[in-house]
């Protein structure tokens, strides 16, 4: 008998701490959805819309300053980007410039000793 009503006890423990555990915690007293504007006095009703204009006017106004931030940083990169590129164009007419003085200068100095030794 004693054995029995143990595990009772211990299995109604058990189901009442898994019930609690499983079942999720809600505060009604920060639920503002739920709030009634039809139960608001007319006071009341216009500081309600009042604040969630202002609310709106907010989250707008950091949306409008992430935007700019991100147009700003993209505007950069694009920049960098078209200074990038210009560099390489640059490099690389120099470098065809070179080699074509060179190929043109390579034959000036075939059969030619102007005072060299080396040979």
């Amino acid at each position: 008998m004693k054995t029995s009503l143990l595990s009772v006890v211990a299995a109604v423990a058990l189901l009442a701490s898994t019930a609690a555990s499983a079942a999720p915690i809600f505060d009604h007293s920060n639920d503002r959805r739920t709030e009634d504007t039809r139960r608001m006095s007319a006071a009341e009703r216009k500081r309600h819309e009042a604040a969630q204009l202002k609310v709106q006017r907010e989250k707008e106004r950091k949306l409008a300053l992430e935007k700019a931030r991100y147009e700003e940083q993209q505007r950069k990169l694009a920049q960098e980007r078209a200074r990038l590129e210009a560099q390489r164009r640059a490099d690389q007419q120099k470098a065809a410039e070179r080699a074509r003085w060179e190929a043109q200068h390579r034959s000036d100095s075939k059969g030619r000793d102007y005072g060299h030794q080396g040979r």
